[in-house]
């Protein structure tokens, strides 16, 4: 991604298209990735266990472990989105006020 245009240079239909992919891709990191990581973790931490009733520590570990990576991932995209949606309001504004 170091390899891409600024965002200043793009033209807005472009901002936009770009931004409706990474809006697609958080919402399917979200739902698929992020949400199974959970449910490991809580299928691990529950009363009632199905696979072993008494799960390791390092299970349990790893299992947050690959939850906190994800979430730093969700976050990074999440953040790529903002900032990619901010210029596009200031984009917005700036072409509003030429056409004045």
């Amino acid at each position: 991604m170091a390899a891409e245009k600024p965002y200043r240079r793009l033209p807005l239909r472009e901002l936009l298209t770009d931004a409706g992919k990474r809006a697609r891709g958080l919402s399917e990191q979200i739902s698929n990735h992020l949400t199974a990581r959970a449910a490991d973790l809580r299928e691990l931490s529950r009363p009632i266990r199905r696979r072993s009733h008494y799960p390791t520590l390092l299970a349990l570990l790893n299992s947050l472990q690959k939850l906190f990576e994800m979430q730093g991932e969700t976050d990074e995209m999440a953040d790529y989105l903002m900032r990619e949606l901010d210029e596009i309001r200031e984009h917005a504004k700036r072409e509003r006020l030429n056409r004045k």
